[in-house]
C-alpha cells in the first residue's frame, strides 16, 4: 500500500513539474508533421531574401531567429508573391514572408504584429530627368511608372501605381528605367542599394529618388484566414513580442557603396620618375614608385575638387594627392602624389 502510495505521489510530482511546453510536436497545428517544420513561402528579395540555402538573406534570418525560440525551423517554399498570397488567401497555403500591409490584402489575409522596417522611394533616371517634374508631385501620375508584379510598395506610394507597366523582377524594370522605357520606378532603398551594389555598379550613378516621396512602411508574416492561420498568427506575435526589446534582431538599411577611386601611376612630360613623398611638410621622406603601380585615392587635392578661376590648369596638375599603394614594392605605404601621376583606372 505504501509502495501504491509513493508511485501516485511520484507521478502527480512529473506532471506538476513538467515543462509547459514539452508537448509532442506531432500535434502542434502549425507544424507540418511529417517534417516538424513550419512552411513559409517566399521569394528572391536581396538582401531580405536571397534564395540561397546557404545565404538565406536576412529577413529569412529574422524569421528564423524568432521561430528558433521554440526550437521550430523554417521550411522555405520558393513561390512568386503573388502566387503565393493567393494561395494563402485560398486557404492553399499555410503562411508567407514578407508582405507589406495594405487594406486590400488585410481584406484577404491575416497578418501578423510588424517583423521589420523598410524605407521605400521612387527612382528616376537622372539622364532623363529634364522635363521631369520633381517638385510638382501631383503631375507624376501622367509620367510612365514600373513595377514588379505582385509587389506593394506601401499605401503612400501604390497610390502612384495605378498604370504603372508591370515587370517580372527588379532587375527588369531597373533595366526599363536605365533604357528610358519608363520615368520612375518604386522600389525598398536597400533592394535598389543592393542591385546598384552588385548588378549595376557602372550605372549606379544615374539613379537618384524623389527626395519628397518616402514611404516608410513595416513587413509582416501573412496567413490564411482559418483557424489554423490564426494560430500561426497569434503564434509569431507572441514569438516577435519576446524579442521586441533585442537590438541585434533590428536590420539595418543597405547604402550605396561609394565607388572608390582606383589609379594605376604614370609618367608626365618632364616627369619620367613617379615620386611619392610621406607628408606635405620638410621632413618628408621620398619613394620612387614603378610606373604602372595601383593606388588607391585617399582624398583628391583641393586644386583637383575646387574649381579654378583660370584654364591654366599646371599648379593643379602638380598639386598633391593623398593614396595607399595597393601593389608593388612600397605596398601599404600612405603617399603624397603629384596629380599628373594618377590615372583613374
Amino acid at each position: 500500500m505504501k509502495l501504491f502510495c509513493f508511485l501516485i505521489i511520484v507521478s502527480v510530482g512529473l506532471l506538476k513539474f513538467s515543462p509547459a511546453h514539452a508537448v509532442d510536436s506531432s500535434l502542434d497545428p502549425i507544424l507540418n508533421p511529417n517534417t516538424k517544420t513550419v512552411p513559409i513561402a517566399t521569394y528572391q528579395w536581396q538582401p531580405y531574401i536571397s534564395g540561397s540555402v546557404r545565404e538565406s538573406g536576412t529577413a529569412a534570418e529574422l524569421l528564423g531567429q524568432i521561430f528558433s525560440q521554440e526550437d521550430i525551423n523554417v521550411e522555405w517554399r520558393y513561390q512568386n508573391y503573388d502566387l503565393a498570397f493567393e494561395m494563402i488567401a485560398s486557404g492553399k497555403a499555410q503562411g508567407g514572408f514578407p508582405y507589406f500591409k495594405t487594406a486590400e490584402r488585410a481584406s484577404r489575409v491575416l497578418f501578423s504584429k510588424p517583423i521589420f522596417s523598410v524605407t521605400n522611394r521612387i527612382y528616376y533616371n537622372r539622364q532623363h530627368e529634364k522635363g521631369l517634374p520633381l517638385t510638382d508631385l501631383a503631375q507624376l501620375k501622367q509620367f510612365k511608372f514600373g513595377r514588379v508584379a505582385g509587389y506593394s510598395y506601401g499605401e503612400t506610394i501604390d497610390s502612384y501605381l495605378q498604370s504603372a507597366q508591370i515587370f517580372a523582377s527588379e532587375k527588369f524594370a531597373l533595366e526599363a528605367l536605365l533604357n528610358h522605357e519608363i520615368d520612375f520606378l518604386p522600389m525598398t532603398e536597400s533592394v535598389m542599394n543592393t542591385m546598384l551594389n552588385n548588378q549595376f555598379k557602372d550605372q549606379a550613378l544615374l539613379v537618384r529618388s524623389v527626395d519628397s516621396i518616402v514611404g516608410h512602411d513595416t513587413m509582416h508574416l501573412i496567413a490564411p484566414k482559418t483557424k489554423q492561420g490564426e494560430l500561426l498568427r497569434d503564434r509569431v506575435n507572441s514569438l516577435i513580442e519576446q524579442v521586441k526589446n533585442i537590438k541585434s534582431l533590428s536590420l539595418k538599411v543597405v547604402e550605396r557603396t561609394r565607388p572608390k577611386d582606383i589609379a594605376r601611376l604614370v609618367t608626365a612630360e618632364g616627369y619620367p620618375a613617379i615620386v611619392g613623398q610621406t607628408s606635405l611638410d620638410e621632413n618628408s621622406q621620398y619613394y620612387t614608385l614603378p610606373q604602372g603601380t595601383r593606388v588607391l585615392v585617399l582624398k583628391w587635392s583641393n586644386k583637383i575638387v575646387s574649381a579654378s578661376q583660370t584654364d591654366r590648369i599646371y599648379k593643379s596638375m602638380i598639386d598633391l594627392s593623398q593614396v595607399v599603394v595597393l601593389n608593388g614594392p612600397h605596398v601599404g605605404k600612405e603617399l603624397f602624389i603629384k596629380n599628373m601621376h594618377l590615372e583613374i583606372q
